[in-house]
């Protein structure tokens, strides 16, 4: 009777864990993602989205576009002809937005690897700390049994 009851204990404890385990979440997560502000959010979309091969992919296809629109296809009415002044205004308008862009993603990321090394060497400390607790136990039990050891030799 007392096996079944310890296997119910132990399943339910199993069962706990396992719950608790998905309720934990990494602190940098938490601090990096879950409170993040709504710029910052609008930043790292942005960022990733243009640090992409398909940004750079549409953007590309469409400047051909644009050129051969205006520099070919129109050439007598176009929009924005050669040397394509428009179209520098606009990339430039666009370069001027995307450098602090990138640079706030950046520093978010920087701000990110400071908090996971910290995390991580504070659960150093913490391992070390328990490591060190496990060593002075296994020293007392190895003189303990050295102590019964020598009673044992004296009394034989």
């Amino acid at each position: 009777m007392s096996s079944l009851v310890d296997h119910q204990s132990v399943k339910q404890s199993l069962r706990d864990r396992r719950k608790s385990a998905e309720l934990h979440r990494h602190p940098v997560n938490m601090a990096h993602y879950d409170e993040r502000t709504f710029g910052e959010k609008v930043a790292d979309q942005l960022s990733s989205g243009m640090g992409s091969w398909t940004f750079l992919i549409v953007q590309t296809i469409l400047m051909a576009i644009w050129v051969g629109i205006n520099g070919f296809w129109l050439s007598h009415r176009a929009v924005d002809p050669y040397p394509f002044i428009l179209l520098n205004l606009l990339l430039s308008l666009q370069a001027t937005y995307a450098g602090p862009i990138v640079l706030l993603a950046g520093n978010r990321q920087g701000a990110k690897d400071r908090m996971t090394l910290e995390h991580a060497a504070l659960e150093a400390d913490k391992g070390g700390a328990q490591v060190s607790k496990i060593l002075d136990e296994i020293r007392k039990n190895t003189s303990l049994t050295l102590d019964i050891l020598k009673e044992l030799e004296a009394t034989a």
